[in-house]
């Protein structure tokens, strides 16, 4: 069934330009996303062939994007990440001989007018071909990579509620230390009034005692 296929979008552009010569958008791909789908395979057609033969396989939020360098043209595909590099890479040299031997012209004049139809027809036959999913397989490799993003999700979490933890810790022990500093400075401030307390009642005694000699020598 198309609705299976892992293969999300075709391109077959010029290389070395922007210039897209057919594109295909699979039917269960959103419309919505099209354009960027658009600007990123325009952005591999202008690297270079050296960079192409290097870099073959590349991945962004939306899947895997794979290219094949022709004469004049690139074959682009963007694909499920769940499809086998080995199947993609297989799909686009097929794709390339058959439209060796459809459109002889193409590969060295990208201008060259093309069937539409019969372009479509084999972008549908080998994307149904190599982008075809076992659906026990494909469902059970969805479960796992769901189960995964809820484990990083839980773990993240987990950290996240974890640091909030430790800065709790952390402010509990300032007001900890901030209580402890405050008891102790209450208990040097009342050992403080004291001393005061003890020299004032020493000095109102002096003072008495002075009055009291006074008082005696007057007397006697």
């Amino acid at each position: 069934m198309e609705s299976s296929s892992l293969v999300h979008y075709v391109v077959i552009g010029e290389k070395g330009s922007k210039n897209i010569v057919y594109d295909y958008l699979s039917p269960a791909r959103n419309k919505k996303d099209y354009s960027a789908y658009v600007n990123h395979a325009m952005s591999i057609l202008r690297q270079s062939h050296e960079s192409l033969s290097e870099n073959q396989k590349s991945s962004n939020s939306f899947g895997s994007w794979y290219s094949l360098p022709l004469d004049n043209l690139t074959i682009i595909i963007l694909t499920d990440t769940l499809m086998a590099d080995e199947n993609a890479m297989q799909m686009m040299k097929s794709m390339s001989g058959k439209i060796f031997s459809t459109f002889p012209d193409l590969p060295l004049n990208p201008s060259t007018q093309i069937n539409r139809s019969e372009m479509e027809n084999i972008v549908r036959s080998l994307s149904q071909t190599y982008g075809k999913t076992d659906d026990k397989i494909y469902r059970a490799k969805q479960t796992i990579s769901t189960t995964t993003n809820v484990m990083r999700n839980n773990i993240g979490s987990m950290m996240e509620n974890s640091s909030k933890l430790e800065d709790m810790e952390s402010q509990s022990s300032d007001m900890r230390n901030a209580a402890h500093m405050f008891s102790k400075s209450g208990r040097l401030l009342e050992e403080k009034m004291k001393r005061r307390n003890r020299l004032l009642m020493l000095a109102v005694g002096v003072i008495a005692l002075f009055f009291i000699i006074l008082l005696i020598f007057y007397f006697f």
